[in-house]
């Protein structure tokens, strides 16, 4: 009898063993929320990637006067893109020649011939204009009047719209950098006001077209060139030297900062 009896109360203690010390409800338990997780975009610059710098125009582009042979300020530019983060190297198409005029870069678009360039470019880069005012000098050199800069000017405004919807027509998104014009004349004297405010009418008349446009960028530079007390002249008297274009390009870096064209580090 007392080994049945032993035998009883070890099942009951195996048997209270087996039950769970816990009491639960009733309640079923509430479904596990999935967690929230916002939207992650990945940064331009996350994977390093070359950047190709496509430069049209005059002289200034094509880097002439500067005797370091740093090729200008686009060369320069093309230096400091490479320390961006995000960035493992540039290409610098340089299309650019001396002495080209608006017109003349109108017919290359025209003629196909920055179709490649402009296509494969992730930055363009442009000055023009200057050649453009140069021919209304020596062809009018000894009966010079404003008028006739005027005149022009509607023909400039005509020609550079279209240059840029020619640009806009093959890559549509590309980041547009364009410098203005600067008077050289400031260089054997300050008294030609009538030709100050020539400049200044193609400076104001080429960053209005360039406001226009989302991703493009305009960059004044007339201001580096008053007269040569800083020492920014070529021998020519004409183009920047390599002052001049250390100028230039740190004016191009600050304003494509306020135009949000430069890769910036992520937080």
């Amino acid at each position: 009898m007392k080994r049945i009896l032993f035998i009883a109360v070890a099942v009951m203690v195996f048997l209270a063993g087996c039950n769970s010390p816990f009491i639960f409800g009733n309640e079923e338990a509430e479904p596990r929320n999935p967690s929230a997780f916002s939207t992650f975009t990945i940064p331009p610059n996350f994977i390093p990637q070359a950047l190709v710098i496509t430069a049209l125009g005059d002289s200034l582009s094509q880097g002439v006067g500067d005797e370091a042979n740093a090729g200008g300020y686009v060369g320069r530019l093309a230096q400091d893109m490479r320390q961006w983060p995000g960035v493992r190297g540039t290409l610098v198409e340089n299309t650019a020649k001396r002495g080209r005029r608006s017109d003349q870069l109108l017919a290359m678009f025209q003629r196909g011939e920055l179709t490649g360039p402009i296509a494969q470019a992730d930055y363009v880069v442009m000055t023009i204009g200057g050649n453009d005012i140069m021919r209304i000098v020596k062809r009018d050199l000894f009966s010079l009047n404003i008028e006739a800069f005027e005149a022009e000017l509607v023909l400039y405004e005509n020609r550079y719209k279209t240059i840029f919807s020619s640009i806009r027509a093959i890559n549509p998104n590309v980041p547009v950098v364009v410098m203005g014009i600067y008077n050289p004349f400031s260089l054997i004297t300050r008294d030609v006001q009538e030709f100050d405010e020539i400049i200044s009418e193609y400076n104001s008349s080429m960053a209005a077209i360039a406001e226009q446009d989302p991703q493009a960028c305009f960059v004044p530079v007339d201001d580096l060139f008053v007269g040569n007390d800083n020492l920014v002249y070529h021998t020519d008297f004409f183009h920047p030297n390599s002052k001049g274009y250390d100028l230039m390009t740190g004016r191009i870096l600050e304003s494509m900062g306020e135009c949000g064209f430069i890769f910036q580090e992520q937080e």
